[in-house]
């Protein structure tokens, strides 16, 4: 026989005893690992640990549903008229105190309405005023722009008397 023969008998014997040596040796870690996913009671941990996976998958999927359901909230609260500004004032001399008012309110867009209620002696009258992007079509008094003013600072309610 050649010696690339006893050569190439010799690799293969080597190949077996390498793959003999890393079977016994897996086989070892296996059994070591067999007997840590072992509950008291020498039953199986596998059967709970599949459960458990299949529960972190569940609130994974409720965990994203509930963080794009809150985005869409977040989004939508900017719609949501939320910045208030009042100011009362004199509208007339001749009656005592700041019976007349106008209210300001807005959301985080400068969308929303002034309402002024001029109050008199014998009538109260009540305007309403659209306001698009912080703005109105209509020219709005000196009060009503204080209001909007006061509205547009970004405070959630504001008062100044």
């Amino acid at each position: 026989m050649p010696i690339s023969t006893y050569l190439l008998w010799s690799l293969v014997a080597g190949a077996y005893l390498l793959l003999l040596f890393l079977y016994s040796r897996q086989k070892r870690e296996l059994s070591g690992l067999g007997a840590i996913l072992k509950d008291s009671n020498g039953q199986s941990l596998e059967p709970l640990l599949l459960e458990h996976m299949k529960s972190k998958v569940a609130l994974q999927t409720a965990n994203d549903a509930l963080r794009k359901r809150v985005e869409d909230l977040e989004k939508e609260s900017l719609r949501q008229v939320g910045n208030v500004g009042i100011v009362r004032y004199n509208a007339f001399e001749e009656i005592g105190g700041d019976q007349s008012f106008v209210l300001a309110m807005v959301n985080e867009f400068g969308d929303g309405f002034v309402i002024n209620s001029i109050t008199g002696r014998a009538q109260a009258k009540l305007y309403a005023k659209a306001v698009r992007d912080g703005r109105c079509e209509q020219t709005l008094c000196p009060e009503e722009e204080q209001a909007l003013r006061i509205a547009r600072s970004r405070k959630q309610v504001a008062i100044e008397i």
